[in-house]
């Protein structure tokens, strides 16, 4: 039922001296899809977690497995997405 599936963009910019690669946070795939920018300063997430959820799992997992304190961390919400979007 792929019309079932649909996502969310977040855009996590990262003002922490503490930068690291998303891909390896191995928690990090419970989020969704991760991409990142060069020095690693903002991320790009595909999830079908919910904003509040969303947040909540980021948080833990930046203070779980890296230096970075949530609060050098800002989340914007983007388009939501999916195949129902292209009609």
């Amino acid at each position: 039922m792929a019309f079932l599936l649909w996502y969310t963009n977040y855009f996590i910019d990262i003002t922490s001296k503490n930068l690291v690669d998303p891909k390896t946070i191995k928690t990090i795939a419970e989020l969704g899809d991760v991409t990142a920018n060069g020095d690693f300063s903002a991320w790009h997430v595909k999830s079908q977690l919910a904003e509040d959820d969303f947040k909540r799992h980021l948080d833990k997992i930046l203070i779980d497995n890296t230096e970075i304190d949530p609060i050098d961390v800002t989340v914007t919400k983007g388009i939501d997405g999916g195949p129902l979007k292209m009609l």
